[in-house]
């Protein structure tokens, strides 16, 4: 997580250079956390709990980075403070060369392989209920054909010449995916951020703007009429995603409280996520490349990127394994979270070979599972006597020995009674002992593995009899990459 510090305090050139691990990129930490409270706009306190309900989303990156072989755009960024600012080695030249040359290669950002329909078709088969889209990184390079910027990609000088949120949007929801969009605060290409008479040293604004309000004002103005375009011409959305955590007041304001106040009335319901800025305007919170090893008390979702990047830097981009991203998308719903999976094209706009193949492969696991994992929240108090908030019950496995079976719980719902969820991350698990406070009507076994019989005593304790489903190979390849599951329903 990288640290907020005040453009004053610029590091020592003198001094050893290290690098801050770059865990948020874009997300710096404001000190002050006020705690979380629920949206007081009803529509989205209503529209929290179907976000919470989807459990699955899929983040897009993609830009003129790309096409240059980078995973996003803090190269522009001067501390050089953190690996991800690094100039490329094969560069020679200041950071002024630099800035020109990252801008130039709008030139050549042709993207002549992206089918938003083939993305969107593939997301929905992995098992996604929603999309985020970046609208425009912190280098200010739009990727929808804004009329307040001409560094967009339906520019004349860009050959890609299409509307690629639109496209993006249209496809996704034709699958039946709801589309929220990413916005970085910052624009490190608008004359009212980056001020070409400033000199700029770092990520945040280059100039004094106690000193010059008019032009701070132009950026301000600049920033509310994007998102009104954002929010009145390209259809629903269920989510405002505001990136760069350091564009916050007193420092940099930009009248957010106004800005999130007609967001809701362009999109009565919509999630405003101003993402590490605590407060009113973080409808959830966002942690990045982590997950928490705890359980959140407030709605959360953990952004991870499926492969070393959030976009593709080649045809040859390599995903995460399958199983991992299954292990961290049962221990994010186990804790009450999401999980927002983050891909992207590589530089032509296609799908990777290997991003492809961990998609399928997470949605055929999906296919399997989902039932234990959409529409749950963590385990209430009290439906496992003596394990209090726990998201894991101990116990039942091959041989005698432990399982940690990872739980999660449908709520009773509309007269759906609600289940108990148990994942064991092993697949080693033949049998099951769990106390409950509530009557068992039903037992179902989900993975390479059947359900041998079950009883529920006198003092509540539900056992289960597992045993290896006829053809599973027992090393966890197939379709349940080594889970298995136990579903509870109750009367």
């Amino acid at each position: 997580m990288t640290e907020h510090v005040s453009p004053e305090s610029f590091p020592d050139e003198s001094a050893p250079q290290t690098f801050k691990p770059s865990l948020a990129a874009g997300a710096v930490v404001d000190a002050h956390d006020p705690g979380y409270s629920l949206p007081s706009d009803p529509l989205s306190r209503a529209r929290l709990q179907d976000w919470q309900d989807h459990k699955f989303g899929i983040i897009m990156h993609w830009g003129i980075y790309t096409a240059q072989g980078l995973g996003d755009s803090w190269t522009l960024c001067r501390s050089r403070d953190e690996e991800m600012m690094l100039l490329p080695a094969d560069f020679s030249g200041d950071d002024d060369a630099w800035e020109a040359h990252y801008k130039a290669a709008r030139t050549s950002f042709t993207g002549q392989d992206y089918r938003p329909e083939e993305w969107a078709e593939l997301s929905r088969k992995a098992g996604a209920r929603y999309l985020v889209f970046t609208s425009k990184h912190h280098d200010g390079f739009n990727l929808f054909d804004t009329k307040h910027s001409d560094f967009k990609v339906t520019a004349p000088d860009v050959p890609l010449g299409r509307d690629v949120l639109k496209e993006t949007f249209d496809s996704f929801r034709a699958e039946g995916l709801e589309t929220g969009v990413y916005f970085s605060k910052a624009d490190w290409n608008h004359p009212g951020y980056w001020s070409p008479a400033g000199t700029t040293v770092d990520r945040f604004h280059n100039y004094d703007a106690a000193a010059e309000p008019e032009r701070w004002q132009t950026f301000v103005d600049f920033t509310h009429a994007q998102i009104e375009e954002l929010l009145s011409g390209y259809g629903p959305l269920n989510v405002l995603w505001l990136d760069a955590g350091w564009v916050f007041a007193p420092f940099e304001p930009i009248d957010i409280d106004r800005l999130a106040a007609r967001a809701r009335e362009l999109q009565p319901g919509i999630l405003v996520v101003d993402r590490e800025v605590h407060g009113p305007n973080e409808d959830y919170r966002t942690p990045e490349q982590q997950i928490p090893d705890h359980r959140p008390e407030y709605p959360w979702e953990s952004c991870v990127t499926l492969s070393e990047h959030w976009t593709s830097l080649s045809p040859d981009e390599q995903a995460k394994d399958p199983r991992e991203v299954v292990e961290m998308l049962v221990k994010v719903v186990a804790r009450g979270g999401n999980l927002l999976l983050g891909v992207g094209p590589d530089p032509t706009g296609a799908v990777p070979p290997s991003i492809r193949a961990a998609l399928e492969a997470i949605g055929t696991w999906i296919g399997v599972f989902g039932e234990a994992l959409y529409g749950t929240r963590a385990v209430s108090e009290g439906l496992v006597p003596g394990n209090g908030l726990a998201e894991t019950w101990e116990g039942g496995a091959r041989e005698g020995a432990g399982a940690t079976w990872w739980l999660t719980e449908a709520p009773a719902r509309e007269g759906e009674p609600g289940r108990l969820n148990l994942l064991d991350l092993s697949g080693d698990a033949e049998r099951l002992s769990v106390p409950l406070s509530r009557t068992v009507a039903s037992v179902e076994v989900l993975g390479d593995a059947v359900l041998a019989g079950w009883r529920q005593g006198d003092d509540g304790v539900l056992a289960a009899e597992l045993r290896p489903a006829e053809g599973a190979d027992g090393e966890g390849e197939g379709a349940a990459l080594g889970v298995r599951a136990v579903v509870v329903r109750f009367v």
